[in-house]
């Protein structure tokens, strides 16, 4: 529901349950068509299934309602551009081999600078229901925030730029570090440094102050 960032945003996220081998910990998108095969929601709840655990198409075909021939029309293309992999493979009952899909990664950056201004829209707003989340909390602290739309999107916008730079810290590193940690971990990295650029810092300084 991953995380632009892709940090997929379903519940059901287990560090318990993570089983898949130890893998790199960022896979930076910078490949226009890569991105555009990943500006899709069924793929990032595909990919966000597969942080989980190593699945097979028919696995994940029922935890998301959808047909065995649309999952293995998506994992057809995850797999050409190399996001995912094929991490075992299994003997079914009747002898068929199962195969187990797994990310790459255990997280997907998108590099806004090389995104199609088609797609980054898309990634904008995901981000800005994210910053929205973040200001809810004061808000339930009794603090008004009011800032306008354009400010919001030029907000997103940073953001996303900050989590592709501190992303690339992680890109080569491998990491058997569960996904939602690792997640929480680069988006309060990128916010912290975010609060202490020139062009933000006043705006966070009132925010944090109110």
């Amino acid at each position: 529901m991953n995380k632009v960032i892709y940090f997929p945003t379903l519940n059901l996220i287990s560090e318990a349950s993570d089983t898949a081998k130890p893998k790199r910990a960022v896979y930076i998108l910078d490949d226009p068509e890569k991105i555009s095969l990943f500006a899709d929601f069924t793929r990032w709840e595909i990919l966000h299934l597969l942080s989980i655990r190593p699945m097979t198409e028919a696995q994940i075909s029922k935890l998301l309602g959808l047909t065995r021939a649309a999952i293995g029309y998506h994992l057809h293309h995850l797999l050409k551009a190399g996001l995912v992999q094929i991490e075992k493979t299994e003997p079914e009952e009747h002898g068929i081999l199962q195969k187990f899909y797994s990310p790459v990664a255990r997280l997907f950056i998108v590099d806004p600078e090389r995104t199609p201004e088609e797609m980054l829209r898309y990634f904008i707003r995901i981000q800005e229901e994210r910053l929205i989340g973040f200001f809810s909390a004061f808000q339930l602290k009794n603090r008004e925030i009011d800032f306008s739309a354009e400010t919001l999107e030029k907000l997103a916008l940073a953001m996303l730029k900050k989590l592709c730079e501190v992303g690339r810290k992680y890109a080569m590193l491998d990491t058997a570090r569960g996904v939602l940690s690792l997640e929480v971990k680069i988006y309060a990295e990128a916010l912290s440094s975010l609060t202490k650029q020139d062009e933000w810092r006043d705006f966070f300084q009132k925010l944090l102050y109110l």
